[in-house]
């Protein structure tokens, strides 16, 4: 049952019209503001469970890099510490803010109340542009798979066209990027529901060969009690400061992305309760998902006299000195398979961000189009697509490193905004609080701050052109706002939002914030509730 609150402003003393609130449908006008449809809150507490799991994780592939950044025992140290100093204060902040303002856009709402339209299209643009670089990687990774098996459909085999020296191509592995993706995008257009149930389905998929993997390291533990998967500790010459920063982004890329499905906040069932109760799940399961396959992978003895030789991959070989051949190509397939649910639930919370700015009229209305049959943002969803086919045709693997200064500037401005609305809103209802008050708050920003302007620091120091490309990928979306604001969205009014859901605190007018107006004072209203 979805209820929608159907408010009238009488904004007349501050020199405007009355404004209708109401939700409208295929991202239609309603009394001139566009509404995003009738969204259901369809995603229950599992399908939840599993859009968080692949949007943070999707296994531990990749993480094999941690080992040869920093060698065995200092990777399984960081896999513990890093959820302590950077992603439980992540997912506390995003249960706080997630289950206080569960709208549609997530993230983008949550700045937009606590610093303004700007600052809002920043982190909104700014979170469009990552993903133009992330959720590409997915696509392209599956073929990379394939061509394991099939050499021929490996990059540069089969070309049709390609420019700059080869570092854009139409060739056979493009084209089955993009045979990757349209299945993918008609799952999206059905809703988040079925995205939702598809990721659980296929968590189970990806990590039952790691059970079977991690059974195995394990039983060898036992009964070899000689072997020590932790030596040596660090690799040769590296110092422990060394080796801890050496493996610190490796390890925290795999544990961000706890904000991404709020994106999404309107079509999930209950989300002041199934939000943070989701994210109390899965902080557990997926470092339970990281650290055991890790032991049990040190535990097989591969590259044990040279652990800075592990690379992407590496734990389908140690897989097959546990288990033999079939277990390899388990894990292997399993790769394939979390591609899919990492584009699949990327795509459905990435592609919310350009409906919402598009309904507050930063993008072309088009954009905020939705299907009428399910009210998903088709419009957006198609559009996401044609850019990862451009990204999914380049070399983009500099670019890829860019994304980091893009993410990390989006979760700054993310706990800015924690920190403003507990000043600026003491009283706003918030079914979920960080406990421990005022120093409780401060605690759970520094930590993630700290950590993220070290990553930073690295990125500038080791990748300087990645670095600037991010720099620049976030003033660009500043400076896009100035034109946006003058010349698509020209005085027109903001979004129609439920803002039913949220409650500032006694006196204040959420309508008013949401339209940036100085006195957020409640002003006389009439009220109807539809169900």
């Amino acid at each position: 049952m979805v209820v929608y609150v159907k408010v009238a402003l009488h904004l007349e003393r501050y020199g405007g019209a009355s404004m209708t609130t109401a939700p409208g449908v295929d991202g239609t006008t309603t009394g001139g503001a566009i509404a995003l449809g009738v969204l259901k809150r369809q995603v229950t507490l599992i399908p939840l469970v599993g859009l968080i799991y692949f949007s943070v994780s999707g296994g531990p592939y990749g993480l094999e890099n941690a080992i040869s950044s920093s060698g065995p025992g200092m990777a399984m140290v960081l896999i513990i510490v890093v959820p302590i100093i950077f992603a439980i204060p992540c997912a506390l902040m995003n249960a706080e803010l997630g289950s206080a303002i569960p709208l549609e856009g997530g993230y983008y709402y949550w700045v937009k109340v606590a610093l303004g339209s700007f600052w809002a299209f920043v982190e909104g643009l700014s979170s469009w542009f990552t993903s133009f670089l992330d959720t590409a990687l997915y696509p392209v990774l599956f073929v990379d798979y394939l061509a394991t098996w099939f050499p021929g459909v490996a990059r540069g085999q089969h070309v049709a066209f390609s420019a700059f020296n080869g570092d854009f191509s139409l060739d056979l592995h493009w084209v089955i990027t993009l045979a990757f993706m349209i299945p993918l995008a008609y799952l999206n257009a059905r809703g988040a529901k079925v995205v939702g149930e598809t990721s659980t389905v296929l968590t189970v998929v990806i990590l039952a060969p790691f059970v079977v993997l991690t059974g195995l390291g394990m039983w060898k533990l036992l009964t070899e009690p000689a072997i020590n998967p932790l030596h040596p500790f660090v690799l040769h010459g590296q110092s422990t400061f060394g080796a801890f920063s050496a493996g610190l982004a490796v390890v925290i890329w795999n544990y961000v992305g706890f904000d991404s499905i709020t994106t999404a906040s309107a079509e999930i069932d209950r989300p002041k309760r199934n939000y943070p109760l989701a994210l109390a799940i899965c902080i557990p399961l997926i470092v339970v998902s990281y650290l055991l396959p890790m032991l049990a992978s040190l535990a097989s003895g591969l590259h044990h006299h040279d652990p800075s030789l592990w690379t992407d991959g590496d734990f389908a070989l140690a897989g097959q000195l546990l288990g033999g051949t079939w277990l390899k190509g388990c894990i292997v397939v399993g790769a394939m398979f979390a591609q899919i649910g990492l584009f699949s639930s990327l795509l459905m919370s990435g592609s919310r961000i350009p409906a919402v700015l598009a309904a507050d009229r930063y993008l072309p209305s088009a954009l905020a189009r939705t299907s009428p049959r399910y009210g998903t943002p088709v419009v957006a969803i198609v559009v996401s697509c044609i850019m990862f086919a451009i990204f999914c045709a380049l070399d983009f693997i500099t670019l890829l490193d860019a994304d980091i200064v893009l993410s990390v500037g989006g979760l700054l401005l993310e706990f800015v905004a924690f920190l403003v609305l507990r000043a600026k809103y003491p009283q706003m209802d918030r079914p979920f609080r960080v406990p421990g008050g005022w120093f409780g708050a401060i605690l759970i920003t520094l930590l993630p701050v700290a950590v993220a302007a070290a990553m930073l620091w690295s990125t500038l120091q080791n990748e300087a052109g990645a670095f600037w490309i991010g720099a620049i990928g976030f003033a660009l979306a500043a400076l896009l706002y100035l034109p946006a604001n003058r010349w698509i969205k020209a005085g027109g009014p903001d979004a129609v939002v439920d803002i039913g859901t949220v409650d500032l605190g006694p006196g204040v007018d959420v309508a008013m914030v949401l339209e940036n107006r100085h006195d957020d004072r409640v002003r006389p209203t009439t009220a109807t509730t539809e169900v």
